[in-house]
């Protein structure tokens, strides 16, 4: 386990922020280079695992974003004690505030892509080196050409930025007309995959669609999926610094 001397006080705190994102209107060629990031990363199973060059980051945190619209937020200390028993780097969660209005739509799903973009324009990625970050939200969202995602991932080892956006749309299933979650350790059990997964993918590790690194395309094949990293995964994410080794 890494220590904290290596992070930010304001990390190291779990500081609420509120995330700024630039409005300027992206160059061309940010343009190219975040669609061939998105297209990666987000896509399939077939094309992440092509841009696997067998290196990898050690991550110095994993930082969870908890966008303020959620609702009920029970989820998370379950979620939380999952990742610091399958991750090896410290997780520290951030209350976090962020106007999400100029990214939905009139009719239909959030896009993704802005987003992040506007993410990774917000956010000073120099300050915490390879921190990787995730932004929780309520909000179901696609990264086209896919009917919809339940995260959207950009950054890669050649990048600055480490970002995954995750949605609770489809993962929270919500009563009391949406402020109550049924089943929270559900929810947590169904974030805490996509994290773990996406965590190793962002920090450079692409060479496996096996166990927890399987690309769910429904809600029920999320909740099939393992809990688990498989070998030889597991022993290469260890060695990495990325998981943790069994107890």
């Amino acid at each position: 386990m890494y220590g904290r001397s290596a992070l930010s006080p304001a990390l190291e705190a779990g500081t609420p922020c509120r995330i700024m994102p630039k409005k300027s209107k992206p160059t061309r060629y940010k343009q190219l280079v975040m669609g061939m990031l998105l297209s990666l990363l987000a896509t399939s199973p077939s094309l992440a695992n092509d841009r696997a060059a067998g290196r990898t980051l050690r991550p110095t945190a994993v930082a969870i974003h908890i966008h303020e619209e959620i609702a009920d937020q029970r989820f998370v200390p379950k979620l939380v004690a999952r990742l610091q028993d399958t991750l090896a780097p410290p997780i520290v969660t951030i209350p976090t505030k962020m106007d999400l209005e100029p990214f939905r739509p009139t009719l239909g799903l959030m896009d993704a892509r802005p987003l992040l973009d506007a993410l990774i324009g917000g956010i000073d990625w120099r300050r915490d080196g390879t921190v990787v970050r995730f932004v929780v939200i309520a909000d179901d969202m696609q990264l086209k050409p896919a009917r919809f995602n339940f995260a959207a991932s950009a950054g890669d080892t050649s990048t600055p930025f480490h970002l995954s956006i995750v949605s609770l749309a489809r993962l929270q299933q919500l009563a009391d007309g949406g402020r109550v979650d049924r089943d929270p350790d559900r929810t947590a059990q169904r974030v805490f995959k996509l994290i773990a997964k996406n965590t190793a993918r962002l920090m450079g590790y692409a060479s496996s669609d096996a166990c927890l690194f399987a690309f769910p395309r429904s809600l029920s094949e999320l909740d099939a999926t393992p809990e688990n990293f498989c070998e030889p995964d597991l022993s290469a994410l260890v060695v990495a610094g990325i998981a943790r080794s069994p107890q």
